[in-house]
């Protein structure tokens, strides 16, 4: 009996010893996670134009010496997306201290036509800041915030190079949308629906009017399947331009009264 005691005191003796090895092995473990080894060493922001890297950190809520091991990789992306300028963003880490940002920024669209301090749009209509003096976008002209939000998505619609044909977009308290070109052709849009179809009949009432051998004084895409096109110099005549397909066979013209 003492010899089995001792045998089986001997061996509670090897587990303990096992256990506090194996919680100081663990409590080691986690001491290292805490040391320098897992600071962010290097930090690479990939994307922001308008932000300044600084500026990004600053809104993920990191800087160099950031505990990468610990870092909640999903906070800091919700973080980002909630800045009024970044659309997306990713944020990856590599053990032990490297940390990966993406962003997809906003586009700005339009100035707003404040005299005080024009500020950039995106396209949903928020405000993004203060436009810088050499901005050159559309103008928007509006009745209010929910009509600076559908002038907005007018522009949304277009492609980006397209917006430097666009000199200003006056939304009316009705809702109606007018566009006025940099070299001076007025666009009737009508109201804020289809405006996709309205920006492709756009670009094929202004690629007709290249080809035609006098200019145009205004363009009608209200209904986006028969724009028209009003040529310089012809009082009372109003030309139909193709629709926007690839049929290059749809063109014609009829006279109407203004």
């Amino acid at each position: 009996m003492d010899v089995g005691g001792r045998w089986s005191a001997s061996g509670r003796g090897k587990w303990v010893v096992a256990f506090l090895a194996m919680v100081a092995v663990v409590g080691g473990g986690v001491a290292i996670t805490h040391t320098a080894l897992f600071s962010a060493k290097t930090i690479t922001v990939r994307g922001a134009s308008h932000l300044s890297q600084a500026d990004v950190l600053r809104v993920a809520g990191l800087q160099r010496g950031t505990n990468v091991f610990y870092l909640d990789t999903e906070a800091a992306r919700r973080r980002l997306v909630a800045n009024s300028w970044v659309a997306s963003a990713t944020v990856i880490r590599s053990l032990p201290s490297t940390v990966e940002i993406t962003v997809e920024e906003v586009r700005p669209i339009a100035v707003t036509a404040s005299a005080e301090t024009p500020m950039l749009l995106a396209q949903d209509g928020t405000v993004l800041g203060p436009a810088p003096a050499a901005t050159r976008l559309p103008v928007i002209g509006t009745a209010g915030e929910s009509s600076a939000r559908d002038g907005a998505g007018v522009l949304g619609a277009m492609a980006m190079p397209f917006l430097a044909h666009i000199a200003a977009v006056d939304v009316a308290a009705d809702g109606s949308i007018t566009l006025t070109l940099r070299d001076g052709v007025i666009v009737t849009y009508g109201d804020s629906a289809d405006v996709v179809r309205k920006a492709r009949a756009l670009r094929a009432v202004l690629a007709w009017a290249r080809s035609q051998p006098i200019g145009v004084v205004s363009i009608d895409v209200s209904s986006p399947a028969v724009p028209t096109a009003r040529l310089r110099g012809m009082t009372g005549a109003t030309a139909i331009a193709p629709p926007p397909s690839r049929s290059s066979s749809a063109s014609a013209s009829r006279s109407a009264s203004p």
